[in-house]
């Protein structure tokens, strides 16, 4: 069933006003959904507060068309009133605006989300929209599945409804993926020559030494809350020594494992500039699955980035 009411999520909107460009154009297109009619977009009347109030101090949007991006933060102005009410008359002309009401609230006050979240989550429950559009979809998500919406990323709602979208992402992987048919992806970040991970009274430990596919060995040492994440975070300094990924955080961890002895399966969601990028792992030691599954996520993070 095709997209066609959503609920822009409050965050999403102040980036795509005045923070940094989505990946890929997707702020762009992302925009022209909502400006030719494809899809209804609907906004909070606390979002809308939100967007006054960085236009009261970034100067409004002056006198160019909206279009993402186009806000830089600033000094605040002498006419910046008039111009944070042009701004908000603008996207109530392009968004329905939703009050929260206090039934609303409410609802949102027995959510297992966070307040900002639950309040949007109500609204879209509330309307019947067919879900709500946010960069940051992990926000939506509780650990039972209770009070949970259908949330799409900006790929997700581009693919659905923009015209020639898919298809020209798909041209491009194809054309990608017929140059480097015989590079593993994993391939572009060396080997893994080494770790080493210490536990016991103190802080877990690691240390870990990488290969550079030009023959480099960087090696790195890190402490965590647990092995695991000591592991990680020293992986993610030796790699950062030959390709910058010091903006990359990884926002979602799981390992699962049928019994005692079994694989163990872990999954991570790493994210750059607003785009998830997952990664899987399968070992029958914990600390190597999730490993496998972080170097599994940041080889397809440098494979997106080469397109």
């Amino acid at each position: 069933m095709a997209i066609r009411r959503v609920l822009l999520d409050e965050g999403l909107l102040l980036e795509l006003l005045f923070g940094r460009p989505l990946p890929m154009g997707q702020g762009d297109r992302l925009w022209d959904l909502f400006v030719r009619g494809q899809v209804q977009g609907y906004v909070t009347d606390v979002a809308l507060g939100q967007v006054g109030r960085y236009a009261l101090r970034s100067g409004g949007l002056g006198s160019g068309s909206l279009q993402p991006g186009s806000l830089q933060p600033g000094s605040l102005q002498p006419d910046s009133q008039s111009l944070a009410e042009t701004t908000l008359e603008r996207l109530c002309a392009l968004f329905n605006c939703c009050p929260i009401d206090p039934a609303i609230m409410h609802t949102a006050r027995s959510s297992q989300l966070g307040l900002p979240f639950a309040l949007q989550a109500a609204m879209a429950s509330h309307l019947g929209l067919d879900g709500i559009v946010s960069h940051r979809p992990l926000d939506y998500v509780t650990g039972t599945g209770a009070d949970e919406v259908l949330v799409y990323t900006p790929g997700h709602l581009l693919t659905d409804c923009a015209p020639g979208y898919l298809s020209a992402r798909r041209s491009g992987l194809e054309t990608q993926y017929q140059d480097d048919a015989l590079v593993e992806q994993r391939a572009w970040l060396g080997r893994l020559e080494h770790i080493k991970v210490c536990c016991g009274q103190d802080r877990p430990t690691a240390t870990v030494r990488l290969q550079t596919p030009l023959g480099y060995t960087y090696q790195e040492t890190a402490s965590g809350v647990g092995p695991v994440d000591a592991a990680l975070k020293a992986l993610n300094l030796a790699v950062n020594r030959f390709i910058p990924v010091a903006d990359v955080q990884m926002v979602h961890y799981r390992c699962l494992a049928t019994t005692a002895d079994s694989p163990v399966s872990a999954v991570v969601l790493l994210e750059r500039q607003m785009a998830l990028f997952p990664g899987r792992g399968l070992h029958t030691d914990v600390i190597m699955a999730s490993i496998d599954a972080y170097l599994d996520a940041l080889g397809y993070l440098i494979f997106c980035d080469r397109l």
